[in-house]
């Protein structure tokens, strides 16, 4: 069966909770940040607001992503969190998500993709799921996150910047 990705609902809620807490990977701090996230997304949906995808599989939400719009840039948009329940991965729920937020972002004028991840074993998968959807490791950030623990950063083109003309230096940029 082919996962089905839809934006995140309010009864998602509970759920996206239960994913992060049941990931293997993440402790309950991830997913008291994660719900706080989800809140301020529905209390004030705007373009500039954290946004949540849900996917389902055989009748069964098994992960959620979080990406949004980097305010302070032109075009640049971050994917907060991608989660899969460990029965469901290697079904193709981790990359529906990442792909459905590839295109909402380069849909809405998104020119950049960016993604904050560990460098621990335990993130490997993530990595070469970034790595298969075009993405490139782009830095490294030793003993970001704690000691022997650290940050990858992945970056992923979704259009070229706008060429714009300008009267004061008489051309494109």
């Amino acid at each position: 069966m082919t996962p089905r990705v839809l934006l995140s609902a309010p009864e998602d809620r509970s759920r996206i909770r239960e994913i992060i807490l049941h990931s293997d990977l993440f402790k309950p701090s991830d997913a008291d940040c994660v719900d706080e996230m989800f809140s301020l997304a529905q209390d004030k949906p705007t373009p500039d607001n954290y946004r949540f995808l849900s996917c389902w599989l055989d009748g069964t939400m098994t992960g959620f992503a979080c990406y949004g719009w980097e305010s302070l840039t032109q075009g640049t948009w971050d994917l907060f969190w991608v989660c899969t329940l460990p029965k469901w991965r290697g079904r193709g729920v981790g990359g529906a998500l990442l792909c459905e937020a590839i295109r909402t972002a380069a849909d809405e004028g998104g020119r950049l993709m960016v993604v904050y991840t560990s460098g621990t074993p335990a993130y490997a998968a993530a990595r070469r799921l970034y790595q298969a959807h075009q993405f490139v490791h782009t830095a490294t950030v030793a003993e970001y996150y704690h000691a022997g623990d650290d940050l990858y950063i992945y970056s992923r083109k979704l259009r070229e910047a706008a060429k714009t003309y300008e009267p004061e230096n008489g051309g494109e940029r």
